[in-house]
C-alpha cells in the first residue's frame, strides 16, 4: 500500500511556503519536532511552484542519498550547478572523475595534506596580534583557501585569488537563498542567474584557469589532485578542457567555505562552553608539547575530535540536501511525483529532541557513545556514493586548527546567540568576530 506525503495544515492557497521560506531552519525544525514520530514524509503546497517535499524519517534520507536513479541533484536552486565537477556530474563523467579524485584522499596523501594544514595555520597564527580582535570567519576562509591552494592546486593563492573566490561564494549566497519568490512562483515565471552571479562565476574560472595554466607550464610541478587530474587527461582518461575547469572551480569552492564555517562554529561553542575549551585547550598542550601539529599526533586529539563532531552536528555548514524526483516512484510506502523537490534536513534531523534528547544542546561528551558515532540521524557530509570526498580531510583540518591555535591563544568569539542566514551554506548572519590573547 502506497500513500502520499502528509500535508501540515496551513494558510489557505500559498500553505506553507511561506512560512519555510520566511524561516527555513525553524520550519523545518518544528516540523521535524512535530510530525517526525507520526509520518517518515511531508509535502509543503505552494501555490503554482515546485512541489517540496521534506524527509523526515532518517533512514529514508539514507536511501535517497544512495539511489542516483530516481533521486537526482536538482536543476535549480542552491545545489544547482552549470558546472560538471564532482558534486554535480553523473553517469560516466561522474565516474572518471571519481576514480582519478578519489585515490589522492588516502594514505600517504592524507599525512601530506595534515603537513599542509598544519604549515598553514602556523601561518595564520603568526599573522594574529598578541592582543586585539579578528574577522574569525574572514581568517579561517583565507586558511581554509590556502590549505586547498596548497594541496589541491599545487601552489599557493595569492590573497587577491582568495578575496574572489570569497565575493563569489557572498554572490552565490545571495542568489541561492531560499526565498518565497523562487518557490512560490512557476518554472516559467522564475528569473535566471543575475548579472552578479554571472560576473561572479566568470571571476571564479578565471582563477582556476590560472591554476590550470601554472600547472601547465610548469615541467615537474608538485604533486596535488590538479597535477593528477591533468595525468589522467594524458594517461587516456578522457576530460575535456571544461570539465577540468569545472572540477577547478569545484576545488576552490566545495571545501572551501564549508570547513571554514565549521572551525569557527566550534571556536563560538568552545567560548559558550569554557569547561570544554579547558579541557581541548589541555589536551592540545599535553600532545603537541608546543610542536605543530602533524599526522601523528592526530590519533591524540580525543575531546577535539568529538568538538568537531558535535559542532557538525548541532551547526552543519551543509544545512540542508536538496534532490529532485526524475520520475514518479514509490519509497518506504510514499509516492513520489515528477519534478517533485525533495528536502533531506541535515539541521533539523540532527536537533531533534526525540534522537538526542537534548538536541539544542553542545555536548561533546555524547560523542563517546558508539550508539552517536553511528546514528541514522548525522549525516553532516551526507551519506550514498556522493558522501563527501574530502570529509577526512576536512576533519583533521579543524582538529588541527583548533588544537595548534588554542595552544597558543585564548580565542573569545563575542555574542552568546548565533543568527543564521540559510543559503548554500549555513552562515552567520552577523559574522563572527572575536578577541585573541596570545598565551604566555
Amino acid at each position: 500500500m502506497t500513500r502520499a506525503p502528509h500535508t501540515p495544515p496551513g494558510p489557505p492557497v500559498v500553505g506553507n511556503v511561506p512560512r519555510f521560506a520566511d524561516d527555513p531552519l525553524r520550519f523545518l525544525v518544528g516540523v521535524q519536532e512535530a510530525y517526525g514520530g507520526q509520518y517518515p514524509v511531508v509535502r509543503l503546497e505552494p501555490a503554482g511552484g515546485q512541489r517540496i517535499v521534506v524527509i523526515l524519517d532518517a533512514a529514508l534520507v539514507h536511501e535517497i542519498l544512495a539511489d542516483r536513479e530516481r533521486f537526482v541533484r536538482p536543476r535549480a536552486g542552491p545545489e544547482a550547478s552549470r558546472r560538471e565537477g564532482l558534486l554535480s556530474s553523473r553517469g560516466p563523467l561522474w565516474e572518471r572523475q571519481r576514480s582519478v579524485i578519489q585515490p589522492e584522499l588516502v594514505g600517504g596523501q592524507l599525512a601530506a595534506y595534515a603537513d599542509i594544514a598544519a604549515r598553514s595555520v602556523e601561518e595564520m597564527l603568526d599573522r594574529w596580534p598578541e592582543n586585539g580582535e579578528i574577522d574569525l570567519v574572514a581568517e579561517l576562509s583565507m586558511l581554509t583557501m590556502q590549505v586547498i591552494a596548497r594541496s589541491l592546486l599545487g601552489r599557493d593563492a595569492t590573497r587577491e585569488q582568495a578575496r574572489t573566490v570569497y565575493e563569489a561564494l557572498d554572490t552565490f549566497a545571495e542568489e541561492f537563498e531560499f526565498g518565497a519568490d523562487a518557490l512560490l512562483l512557476p518554472d516559467a515565471l522564475q528569473s535566471g542567474p543575475s548579472a552578479a552571479f554571472e560576473r561572479a562565476d566568470a571571476d571564479l574560472e578565471a582563477v582556476a584557469r590560472d591554476f590550470v595554466d601554472w600547472q601547465r607550464e610548469h615541467e615537474d610541478p608538485p604533486d596535488s589532485m590538479l597535477t593528477a587530474l591533468i595525468e589522467a587527461e594524458r594517461d587516456g582518461v578522457e576530460l575535456s578542457e571544461d570539465e577540468l575547469i569545472d572540477q577547478t572551480v569545484l576545488f576552490l569552492t566545495a571545501g572551501q567555505e564549508t570547513t571554514a564555517l565549521t572551525i569557527a562554529y566550534a571556536f563560538h561553542h568552545l567560548s559558550r562552553s569554557p569547561d570544554v575549551r579547558a579541557g581541548v585547550t589541555e589536551e592540545a598542550t599535553g600532545v603537541l608539547d608546543g610542536a605543530a601539529p602533524s599526522w601523528e599526533h592526530l590519533s591524540g586529539f580525543d575531546l577535539t575530535e568529538r568538538v568537531v563532531r558535535e559542532t557538525l552536528r548541532l551547526t552543519p555548514a551543509a544545512w540542508n540536501v536538496t534532490r529532485e524526483v526524475r520520475g514518479p516512484t514509490t519509497l518506504g510506502g510514499t509516492r513520489f511525483e515528477t519534478d517533485d523537490l525533495v528536502l533531506l534536513p541535515t539541521y533539523a534531523h540532527q536537533r531533534e529532541d526525540r534522537v538526542w534528547g537534548d538536541g539544542d544542546a553542545f555536548r561533546p561528551a555524547r560523542w563517546t557513545d558508539e550508539v552517536s558515532r553511528s546514528h541514522d540521524s548525522y549525516f553532516p557530509f551526507g551519506s550514498g556514493p556522493r558522501v563527501c570526498i574530502g570529509r577526512q580531510v576536512a576533519l583533521t583540518e579543524a582538529q588541527f586548527t583548533l588544537a595548534h591555535t588554542l595552544q597558543q591563544y585564548e580565542v573569545d568569539v563575542h555574542g552568546d546567540e548565533l543568527a543564521f542566514e540559510p543559503a548554500i551554506t549555513l552562515r552567520p548572519a552577523d559574522g563572527l568576530r572575536a578577541t585573541v590573547t596570545e598565551r604566555e
